[in-house]
């Protein structure tokens, strides 16, 4: 396996350097030549930072299951910048876009099935996410994001307790919403979907009290109403950020739940299924 931290190009805000790091497998000689599906993973860490239990454990479980993945660590809000009164949305959005790039570029280096890349966030990385599935398709995107002129569309979505909606429970804040985005359309992504919205896996607990599970049920009437292929999973115990819910990612007995960990396997198999 391959496994290679790649500075992304800064953003104007704040002072991190996003990376992406790669965990490509390489071929055995009877598979010279495979081409394989491709997930990027984006963190959750309340656009605080970016969990690191959400990162490289994940990628290796989808890299077991025959995956190249690739773990975003994106730009994350800058107090000096929020008290300046700048938004840290669009800049992660912008690294998002940077990384699906890259992960074509270097496709076949990288042994990438271009028509299979996928995007995975948990938490505020699936805010992320369903986000950019609605931002990246707009015509100036890819000029505002100073991005390499390729595609950067995905073909599915993995949304693992997302953040949807603002009003639904996190950030709880309006000052911190502000200094997270002052484009109030991102306050609720769920009315950004469309007909074009990539096709979705989400996953969410109705015990959730950090972030409430209407965020997933919400997300998940819009893309009914868009007519968008969807497979919606509410498992009826867990706390908030379980990640795998393994011992690989559980820091207590509160982040490990056999049944939840399901949502790996359902995930895969969905993914692997033909699109409608």
């Amino acid at each position: 396996m391959h496994i290679e931290t790649i500075e992304l190009e800064r953003q104007p805000y704040g002072t991190k350097t996003p990376t992406l790091t790669v965990y490509a497998q390489d071929n055995i000689p009877v598979q010279a030549g495979r081409k394989r599906p491709a997930v990027v993973i984006c963190p959750g860490g309340g656009y605080q930072r970016c969990s690191e239990r959400e990162g490289e454990p994940v990628a290796l479980a989808f890299a077991a299951r025959g995956y190249q993945a690739f773990v975003l660590d994106y730009t994350v809000l800058d107090h000096a910048q929020a008290a300046r009164g700048k938004a840290l949305l669009p800049y992660p959005l912008y690294d998002l876009a940077h990384a699906i790039a890259l992960v074509r570029e270097r496709a076949d280096a990288w042994s990438v099935d271009e028509d299979r890349i996928a995007i995975a966030g948990f938490s505020a990385g699936a805010h992320l996410c369903a986000a950019y599935s609605a931002l990246s398709r707009r015509l100036t995107f890819p000029f505002d994001a100073d991005c390499p002129l390729r595609d950067i569309s995905v073909s599915a979505q993995i949304l693992c307790y997302p953040v949807i909606d603002f009003s639904c429970g996190w950030p709880g804040d309006d000052v911190i919403a502000g200094a997270i985005s002052d484009d109030k359309e991102l306050w609720a992504v769920q009315d950004l979907v469309d007909k074009d919205t990539p096709r979705t896996f989400i996953w969410h607990t109705a015990e959730d009290g950090f972030v409430p599970v209407r965020n997933t049920l919400r997300y998940a009437e819009a893309l009914d109403a868009a007519d968008v292929d969807f497979d919606c999973h509410v498992f009826h115990r867990g706390r908030h950020g379980l990640s795998l819910a393994t011992d690989q990612t559980g820091g207590d007995d509160e982040h490990i739940d056999p049944h939840v960990a399901r949502w790996l396997d359902l995930a895969i198999e969905w993914l692997e299924e033909d699109p409608r």
